[in-house]
C-alpha cells in the first residue's frame, strides 16, 4: 500500500491557513512523477477511457476533472468515482484524489456549523471525516450520486453524529433559559432535522433522484430556481417535490 496519508487534523489552525495547506499539498502531489507512476499502475488492461487516461496521466487534476464530467461519453462520473474509491481501499493517493474532488462541497457544507461548534474552522473536521467515508463507502449499493453521498456521510461523520452522542450528556436548564433564548435562532435547528430526515429516507429505500430534488431544493431555496438550473418549468419541479414528499413520507411512515 503506497503512503499518501490524509492531511493531518492535529492543530486547530483557521479554515484560510488548512485551505493553503491543502492547496500546497495538492499542488505538489498533482504532478509528483512517484504519484503519478503509482496511478498509472492502476489502468486496468483493457480499452476503457478512463484506463487509456490513467496508462499516460501527467497531471492528477484530469483525474479530478474526471470525476466531475467522467472519463468519456457513457462512461459517468459515478462509474469514476466508483473506480477510485474501490482503489482507496489498497491506495491512500486515491482517496486523496476523492478528497480533492469532494473539497468544494465539504467545506461549503461544513460552513453552517460554524456557530454550532463554538469554533471557527470545521474545514478539518469535515476533511478528515471525508476520509472515513471514502473507506467505508459501499460501492456495491450505493453507485448513483457517489460525490453528494459521499459529502453527506461526511457531514453526518464530522457534525451530525457528535451532536447525538451529545444529547445524552445535555445539563438540565429551568424554563427560564428557554424562554431567554426563544428568539435566538442562529442554531441551523431547521437543517439538522432536514438532514436526518433525508438520511432516513435514504435508508429506508427511497429513490435517489427525489433526495437528490430535495437537497437541491434546499440548495437554491427556490422551486424557480431549481427549474432554471434543471432546464424544466417550475411547475415541473413542484410536481416533482410533491411526489418526492409523498414518497419520504410513506417510507418514514412504514420505517
Amino acid at each position: 500500500m503506497h503512503d499518501i496519508s490524509p492531511p493531518s487534523t492535529a492543530s486547530a489552525a483557521p479554515a484560510a491557513t488548512f485551505g493553503r495547506r491543502l492547496d500546497a499539498e495538492w499542488a505538489r502531489l498533482r504532478i509528483s512523477r512517484r504519484a503519478l507512476q503509482v496511478v498509472r499502475t492502476w489502468a486496468g488492461p483493457g480499452t476503457q477511457p478512463f484506463d487509456r487516461m490513467l496508462r499516460s496521466v501527467t497531471d492528477l487534476d484530469d483525474i479530478v476533472s474526471a470525476t466531475r464530467a467522467g472519463g468519456a461519453p457513457g462512461e459517468g462520473e459515478d462509474a469514476v468515482l466508483i473506480r477510485l474509491v474501490d482503489l482507496a481501499r489498497h491506495h491512500e493517493l486515491a482517496g486523496r484524489i476523492v478528497v480533492q474532488r469532494l473539497l468544494p462541497g465539504l467545506i461549503a457544507g461544513s460552513v453552517r456549523y460554524r456557530d454550532f461548534e463554538g469554533r471557527t474552522d470545521t474545514s478539518e473536521i469535515v476533511v478528515a471525516a471525508a476520509w472515513m467515508a471514502v473507506r467505508r463507502y459501499d460501492t456495491a449499493t450505493r453507485r448513483r450520486h457517489v460525490a453528494a453521498t459521499l459529502v453527506s456521510d461526511a457531514i453526518f461523520q464530522a457534525f451530525r453524529r457528535p451532536l447525538r452522542r451529545r444529547s445524552a450528556t445535555e445539563i438540565p436548564r429551568s424554563p427560564h433559559h428557554f424562554l431567554r433564548d426563544a428568539d435566538d435562532t442562529r442554531g441551523p435547528h431547521a437543517f439538522l432535522e432536514l438532514a436526518d430526515v433525508v438520511r432516513t429516507a435514504r435508508l429506508a429505500g427511497v429513490d435517489d433522484d427525489h433526495l437528490e430534488l430535495i437537497r437541491h431544493l434546499v440548495r437554491t431555496g427556490s422551486p424557480g430556481v431549481t427549474a432554471a438550473e434543471c432546464a424544466v418549468t417550475p411547475r415541473t419541479i413542484r410536481n416533482r417535490r410533491d411526489r418526492a414528499v409523498d414518497s419520504i413520507r410513506e417510507a418514514l411512515a412504514a420505517a
